[in-house]
């Protein structure tokens, strides 16, 4: 076997890493800095949308002779480039299949708080809308849950990815803190509430850089291609690719498993559209800025609780089951949360609601768009076909908001609207998951082909 000295300076790197990565005491500084980059994602995944209605105010209803449902619907028109800018996310995501997971969770996370950055600076709509298109455009690629799925024990493996996001959700809490400290009673200073998120998610993008190693999987893989071992030899033609959009996409449509995976995905997407829009639900119920307020000190607390169990929940009875006990949860979150919005019922109990729902919706939503695709696909394609499934989740936003957008227009109510949406998704993708998709649970991510389902 005759290498390259470039080839051999690279095995020498990855054996290094894998020398970092095999130390005790490993496992908790990576959950620890992962834990950090979460915060920031789930912190810029929930901040503009917290500030929602008075951002719509601001920009489109002072001045400009707009009602308020008129005005959001117009900013969430606006939005609609940004999903279609969301097709090329896979195309940029399957890269790290190909350069490492490293590189992208420091770029992710720094581009998240530029991001916000932007929006904190943004003197009109235009402008704010890029730096919520580039935190939209980072924060879907969630490289710090591919880190922890190859890093982590089989077994443990749902368990540790949920108890890490739900530290990262406790995080959210800032959310509120920072619209007390800012805002009050008031709206005027609503964007200085993204300065310190802002400065903390590329401080953390530029640590991540520095302090973080590879997944051992990735270099257990990388190794083997390197060495051109006989176990890298002897694999099949998709465990042999370099990963992209292109050799994704064939996988997925040329394997049971993950054509029954994208559908469910697509269809349970379509009904999130609303969780664009809850503070706007919030304010158009009738609530004031401090009620919303002490409602989004809740909505994290519960989420959080919500997530951490949901790992446990996913370990003990599979990926199928879970997925059905989130979803029934969320949809009664939904139901409640609007329901208290629209009737005067106490902040609390709308915040307590919400969180339920969010944090059944997305511990389902996780399960199908990272866990079971994840369990699904061999190492060297993993990240390509993760990333692609987000065409399936763009498409689906895209239907969802335009939904939203249209129906706002017509009913006076944002939280009916939602739910006459919500609804019916949500039961047709269980119906697809009880009778196409198979359980994944047990996977050794290691060797799974991909085939074991055809």
């Amino acid at each position: 076997m005759n290498l390259t000295s470039k080839e051999q300076k690279e095995i020498t790197k990855a054996k290094k890493s894998m020398s970092k990565v095999l130390l005790p005491g490993y496992m908790a500084y990576m959950l620890t800095i992962l834990s950090m980059v979460y915060i920031v994602d789930e912190i810029a995944s929930n901040i503009y949308n917290s500030l929602q209605s008075d951002m719509v105010t601001q920009f489109y209803v002072n001045g400009k002779g707009l009602d308020f449902n008129t005005g959001l619907a117009t900013y969430s028109a606006m939005t609609a480039p940004l999903y279609v800018i969301m097709i090329i996310t896979p195309f940029y995501k399957s890269l790290a299949d190909r350069f490492g997971r490293k590189l992208f969770l420091a770029i992710n996370t720094f581009s998240m708080g530029l991001g916000m950055l932007i929006c904190m600076l943004a003197p009109n709509p235009i402008v704010y809308l890029v730096g919520v298109g580039v935190i939209n455009f980072m924060m879907n690629n969630d490289m710090q849950v591919l880190y922890i799925m190859e890093s982590v024990p089989e077994k443990h493996r749902a368990k540790f990815t949920s108890i890490t996001k739900a530290v990262a959700l406790l995080g959210v809490m800032a959310i509120p803190a920072l619209r007390n400290f800012f805002m009050s009673d008031g709206s005027g200073t609503w964007q200085k509430v993204f300065m310190i998120p802002a400065i903390a998610g590329m401080v953390m993008g530029i640590v991540s850089l520095f302090a973080m190693p590879e997944t051992p999987a990735y270099l257990k893989r990388r190794l083997a291609r390197l060495e051109k071992t006989e176990d890298a030899e002897n694999n099949n033609s998709a465990e042999q690719s370099q990963g992209g959009v292109k050799d994704a996409l064939k996988f997925i449509f040329g394997h049971k498993q993950m054509r029954a995976i994208a559908l469910c995905a697509f269809i349970f997407v379509a009904s999130t559209g609303g969780t664009n829009y809850y503070e706007s639900i919030m304010k158009t119920g009738g609530m004031s800025t401090n009620d919303i307020t002490t409602a989004m000190f809740f909505i994290p607390l519960v989420n959080a609780a919500m997530t951490a169990v949901s790992g446990f929940i996913t370990d003990l009875i599979g990926r199928k089951r879970s997925v059905i006990v989130h979803t029934v949860i969320a949809l009664v979150g939904v139901v409640s949360f609007v329901c208290c919005s629209n009737f005067g019922i106490s902040p609390v109990l709308v915040g307590i609601s919400y969180g339920f729902f969010i944090g059944g919706l997305w511990s389902a939503a996780d399960i199908m768009f990272i866990l079971l695709p994840g369990e699904s696909t061999p190492t060297n394609l993993r990240v390509s076909v993760v990333g692609t499934m987000g065409i399936m989740s763009g498409v689906g936003n895209v239907l969802s908001v335009a939904m939203m957008t249209v129906g706002m227009l017509f009913i006076e109510s944002i939280g009916f609207l939602y739910l006459g949406i919500a609804i019916p998704f949500l039961l047709l993708a269980m119906v697809i998951l009880v009778s196409k998709v198979n359980e994944t649970k047990g996977v050794d991510l290691t060797t799974v082909t991909g085939c074991e389902w055809d």
